[in-house]
């Protein structure tokens, strides 16, 4: 299933990631960044109807100081910092959130044709990263504006030896098919007023033709590969 599923991002195709029973037990559409369209916007808009997200490995995130977005609120919010308390959120004890961004080459941010270009743009400036953090900021500044339409999430080093979330899971399958390493990503949800359920998540696969593959799959993947996770 890996092997379908790489070939799918590798084709420019979504994919879906069911996470864990345990865990979000929920289903997000899954494309690499790079192969982004307008009409895969849209669909994801459209058939997932989550929030769509970009995400970028943390090292990368490093070469031009990209925060994670509890960071800069712990150091700049002038409120209680109770607000900022996350042991009850159940499913992890920490997010991937970081910074919202639009291309400056976008009116408003969020009609299809401009979350496609901030996504386009974000996936290029990540595989043009070089390691001069100065020219990396200035680069980063020139091609986008804060806030925007598109949420950017930080995969956390060593993948899953410290968060299992969809954000490492998509961001791990996106590098290993040998693409930018960044994924674009939406919670799929139901008509139940919930998530799509595994069960509907599979008849969707099924019916659009698309590799659906479980976050257990990419984590044994990736244990048998860099045997650093257990």
């Amino acid at each position: 299933m890996i092997s379908e599923a790489i070939e799918s991002l590798k084709d420019g195709k979504m994919i879906l990631i069911h996470d864990f029973n345990s865990r979000e037990n929920e289903t997000d559409m899954v494309i690499a960044s790079q192969f982004i369209t307008p009409e895969t916007i849209r669909t994801m808009r459209k058939d997932g109807g989550g929030l769509i997200c970009t995400t970028i490995k943390e090292n990368d995130a490093r070469k031009f100081n990209l925060p994670y977005l509890d960071d800069l609120f712990y150091n700049s919010l002038k409120m209680d910092k109770s607000v900022l308390n996350s042991s009850d959120m159940g499913y992890d004890t920490r997010d991937a959130f970081s910074l919202t961004v639009n291309s400056r080459d976008t009116y408003t941010g969020i009609p299809d044709n401009d979350r496609y270009k901030t996504v386009k743009h974000f996936s290029e400036f990540i595989g043009s990263l070089g390691n001069d953090i100065n020219e990396n900021q200035k680069n980063f500044g020139k091609t986008f504006r804060v806030p925007g339409h598109i949420h950017l999430l930080i995969a956390r080093d060593n993948y899953f030896k410290n968060r299992k979330g969809h954000t490492e899971l998509s961001t791990y399958i996106v590098e290993k098919a040998g693409l930018i390493p960044s994924a674009t990503i939406v919670e799929t949800l139901s008509d139940t007023f919930n998530a799509m359920t595994i069960e509907e998540s599979k008849k969707y696969a099924d019916k659009h033709n698309l590799v659906l593959i479980d976050g257990n799959d990419i984590i044994d993947d990736y244990n048998k590969n860099y045997k650093v996770f257990k």
